[in-house]
């Protein structure tokens, strides 16, 4: 009994520790405050204990008039790495990318964007002819050079990956 009122009270704690880092002026990883001033209609939040960046509910990747989940999640250790995860609403099934990494995997403007001198953590914009949603994350060195096997693979020979989603296949490309 005692066991379990202590990990209660330690789970609570942390819950509510988290919730108030930022506003306490402890480390927090995550971009809420950006947000607000940057792009205040962006749904976001982040979770300090499970490690996530919850994009959902912003983007329709798989055109079917529903807004899909996009997440970020932790991958624990000293540098925290943050894996691509997307679930279409189509077909409510989970794609993890756990060769898509990215140690700060903050949303970038568009207009702002120049891949070979901002640092990107990602970008959606529509590409093509038919200009589909895609999730485009820029891979530091680590993470390109450790997938690179995989990469090469899928035929992606840049550090910009593109991810889209057309008739429930994933399509990667290179930027």
């Amino acid at each position: 009994m005692k066991f379990i009122l202590t990990f209660l009270l330690t789970v609570s704690t942390l819950t509510v520790f988290s919730q108030q880092a930022d506003s306490l002026g402890y480390p927090t990883n995550s971009f809420e405050n950006n947000y607000r001033k940057s792009n205040p209609t962006l749904t976001y939040s982040y979770d300090e204990i499970s490690q996530i960046h919850n994009y959902s509910n912003n983007w329709d990747f798989d055109k079917d008039g529903i807004k899909d989940e996009l997440y970020f999640v932790g991958t624990g250790g000293a540098h925290l790495y943050y894996f691509l995860k997307v679930v279409l609403s189509s077909e409510k099934k989970s794609r993890e990318f756990n060769f898509i990494q990215s140690d700060f995997p903050i949303l970038t403007a568009t207009d702002t964007l120049n891949f070979d001198k901002t640092p990107v953590g990602f970008v959606v914009t529509g590409l093509g002819k038919n200009l589909t949603p895609s999730i485009i994350v820029r891979l530091d060195d680590q993470s390109y050079n450790a997938s690179k096997k995989l990469l090469t693979k899928k035929k992606i020979k840049t550090r910009n990956i593109s991810i889209s989603f057309e008739n429930g296949k994933t399509k990667y490309g290179s930027l």
